[in-house]
């Protein structure tokens, strides 16, 4: 499980730190742009996971409505969670990347960060 948290969920639905942190010990006049891209990165995720997870939730209803369709009930709704729960998960990484913001602009200000350049 550790795997698959590392290399999907944390690279698509998350905040990605470490990155930001990369960038920032590297290029520290860069570091805001990092964390800008994953602001916008998780922002577009995040609006993606919702209109899908909103497409599968009408199916659900739509599924739940009518009598007959009992085989595609449990199919919908298990779509309709796991894209509820990515577009959770990335609004989440949203917040944390928002809050992360005056950390790295602060870290990128300081004398001899090339900040100025």
């Amino acid at each position: 499980m550790s795997g698959f948290r590392e290399h999907f969920l944390e690279k698509y639905f998350a905040y990605r730190r470490r990155y930001v942190d990369h960038i920032l010990g590297r290029a520290p006049a860069r570091a805001r742009l990092a964390n800008l891209a994953e602001i916008a990165r998780l922002a577009f995720v995040a609006t993606g996971s919702g209109l899908v997870a909103l497409i599968f939730w009408l199916l659900t209803v739509g599924a739940a409505a009518r009598t007959g369709v009992f085989g595609w009930l449990p199919l919908f709704a298990l779509l309709a969670l796991a894209s509820s729960a990515a577009a959770l998960g990335s609004l989440a990484g949203l917040t944390v990347a928002l809050r992360d913001r005056s950390r790295v602009s602060a870290a990128a200000a300081m004398p001899g960060n090339g900040a100025g350049r």
